[in-house]
């Protein structure tokens, strides 16, 4: 297994270029080291490049906040597509198509929004309450006290709880470190959308976020629209995801490439960017010290080689996540996204 040190390694076997913008470019509050740099001489060496997030933001929302951190659109991208705005392309232009996803009959549906409802302006969807609702969009999950943490938390007899495990837990009998209790307030609203039966609507189907702390080198997990999903799932519950890992996303972003030719996925998780990629039967680059691997990579055994740390981190750790038909293991792997000299 040969380890390429950054994209620069590989770019001149591909014509176009997808790249994840969270573990890849960006730790969550700084880009990471060179990054501008190695964008611009993609693009001055002739690549087209796809900024592929799962955030639930709509494209425009995501090129703005990312402007004014300095990734500028045609300096350093081609086309920037998010989840969002993949959803938001499909109940606009293509209706029938995304009732029948739903499983509705109407094109005229209702739906109560739990998060940023900008994905569904100039649509035909309008809000109601839960009860009324067609469907139920999950945006970004809060508890009474806000974020809740995957990488703290504990059963009732004190046991700390992996991460990867979390999902197959009662939430009901789990708590974090402060004792607070958010996996049961979710458990509980969950509890109530299946007795109504309801679908639920997601544009981001990450089981998890890593978030950086501010001024720190520290990173902590948090529960997102996709640990809801997988947990309403084993709840007996019908959901539908857009985004990464599924394909459609990917062949949506390939469509607004003109001649995109070889393509090449930049990520750093095997369940979303890899699995996704492969699937489409398009290569893909898993980057090792940044990003979801890197969490899971660096906190097993340093005794085992690398080698055995990527059997456990496919074999044992990957299958526990929702994911598309690919494989998990990637056609590359790279130490960083970006060419730090």
């Amino acid at each position: 297994m040969k380890i390429e040190d950054n994209i620069l390694s590989i770019a001149a076997n591909y014509e176009t270029i997808f790249v994840d913008v969270y573990g890849v470019l960006f730790d969550g509050v700084y880009l990471y080291d060179q990054t501008l740099a190695t964008l611009s001489k993609l693009k001055k060496n002739g690549k087209k490049i796809v900024i592929l997030s799962n955030t639930s933001q709509v494209s425009s929302e995501a090129i703005a906040g990312y402007s004014r951190r300095g990734i500028l659109p045609k300096v350093h991208y081609d086309e920037f597509v998010t989840s969002g705005e993949f959803l938001h392309h499909m109940i606009k232009n293509h209706p029938d198509k995304f009732t029948q996803i739903m499983g509705r009959k109407s094109e005229s549906v209702k739906c109560l929004f739990i998060g940023n409802g900008s994905i569904f302006n100039e649509t035909n969807i309008s809000q109601t309450d839960v009860a009324d609702a067609d469907f139920i969009y999950i945006g970004i999950p809060q508890a009474s006290y806000g974020s809740v943490r995957m990488d703290d938390v504990w059963d009732s007899d004190g046991h700390k709880i992996n991460l990867e495990d979390v999902l197959e837990k009662d939430w009901n009998d789990l708590q974090d470190s402060q004792g607070r209790k958010g996996f049961s307030e979710f458990a509980n609203q969950l509890k109530n959308c299946h007795n109504l039966k309801k679908t639920l609507l997601l544009a981001n189907p990450d089981v998890f976020a890593q978030v950086s702390l501010e001024y720190s080198d520290k990173h902590m997990a948090i529960a997102t629209q996709g640990t809801i999903g997988a947990y309403y799932e084993i709840l007996g519950g019908k959901v539908v995801r857009f985004g990464k890992p599924y394909t459609g996303i990917f062949e949506y972003a390939k469509g607004l490439i003109d001649s995109p030719g070889s393509i090449l996925m930049v990520g750093d998780t095997p369940w979303t960017d890899v699995s996704g990629a492969n699937a489409c039967g398009f290569d893909s680059a898993l980057v090792i010290t940044t990003g979801v691997a890197s969490e899971f990579l660096k906190k097993m055994n340093n005794n085992l080689s690398l080698d055995e740390k990527f059997k456990i981190l496919f074999d044992r750790i990957a299958i526990k996540m929702p994911k598309a038909n690919g494989s998990f293991t990637p056609t590359h792997f790279l130490i960083r996204f970006a060419d730090v000299g």
